[in-house]
């Protein structure tokens, strides 16, 4: 899924982007990607082809991490094993109100950014866009105020 930008006048996603773009290939270990993500201070990465980097097919949450563990079943060797395959992409110049509608009304706290090639450049939070005051102002000035109804 990908969300085209809007309104050229809006804070844009792009303005939220503070880390650089932290991936997993998708043939690494989980345990890898549990130390990249506490080495970055992180709770997702991207997950690329093993033989392309440059190639998006999926995200591994700490929380894709923790139902794996939760189930009872042994942890899976590889990263692709638990990944999430359906990513929700956001254009860079993205409204951020709209950004955040998307991520309510697919109940995910994290959208991968891409720039018009589709290249890929980050990852932005509900966190990032709640923690920006000119964030609020705009999710204010939107026309559906009530962008985060039944977040966990």
């Amino acid at each position: 899924m990908f969300a085209e930008p809007g309104d050229s006048s809006a804070l844009k996603v792009s303005d939220l982007v503070t880390r650089p773009l932290i991936t997993v290939a998708s043939d690494e270990s989980v345990l890898e990607a549990c130390r990249r993500m506490v080495r970055n201070n992180i709770g997702l990465l991207v997950v690329c082809d093993g033989k392309d980097d440059t190639k998006l097919v999926g995200v591994i949450s700490e929380r894709d991490i923790i139902r794996s563990i939760a189930s009872g079943d042994a942890l899976p060797d590889r990263v692709e094993a638990i990944s999430t395959k359906t990513v929700v992409t956001v254009n860079g110049n993205l409204d951020v109100a709209e950004a955040a509608k998307l991520m309510n009304k697919h109940r995910i706290r994290h959208v991968v950014v891409v720039d018009d090639r589709k290249t890929l450049k980050a990852v932005v939070s509900m966190r990032d866009l709640v923690g920006e005051r000119a964030t609020l102002r705009a999710i204010l000035q939107s026309q559906e105020p009530e962008i985060f109804v039944g977040a966990d």
